[in-house]
């Protein structure tokens, strides 16, 4: 039963390593319209791979500091961020936060592929394997931000409503 244990354990870090390597691939295909020297990722609600983004505050991306905390949704001023990651979140506190943020370049991920038919750019999904994840065009062009076309071609497109 203890090597059952181990096996989830490694599984569920292997789980998260991998969705932390895809979500900086994410941020380092992606250009903000003024870029500063940091990168400021929130991670909003309850994450089920949000550890290791947490772990990753301080690495360069793109040639920028990625500076990843912890905020709570009710806390949070999606000003202080170029970026947010989101777990746990209803749909109509997405929808406020969003409708809060509108016209401003902010990069969307979310491990909730609901979000990303009102609004999330990127929502994380599993793709055999490994992670993968779903793409929201309509969110992308109207947001500001430029992602690189390599990126969009790994994702599954998902029209928005």
């Amino acid at each position: 039963m203890a090597s059952e244990a181990t096996d989830a354990e490694v599984s569920a870090e292997a789980n998260v390593q991998a969705v932390t390597r895809t979500v900086i691939g994410i941020l380092g295909y992606t250009r903000w319209p003024h870029e500063s020297e940091e990168l400021r990722l929130c991670a909003v609600g309850t994450t089920e791979y949000g550890a290791g983004l947490l772990q990753s505050s301080g690495l360069v991306v793109a040639g920028r500091r990625l500076s990843v905390r912890q905020v709570d949704p009710a806390q949070l001023k999606a000003s202080e961020c170029d970026g947010l990651y989101v777990g746990d979140m209803g749909e109509q506190q997405w929808r406020k936060l969003m409708q809060q943020e509108s016209g401003r370049p902010l990069l969307t991920i979310s491990e909730r592929s609901a979000l990303c038919r009102i609004g999330a750019m990127f929502c994380l999904s599993r793709q055999g394997e490994g992670p993968g994840f779903e793409v929201n065009l309509d969110s992308i062009a109207r947001s500001g931000l430029r992602i690189s076309p390599k990126i969009l071609q790994l994702a599954r497109s998902k029209a928005a409503p």
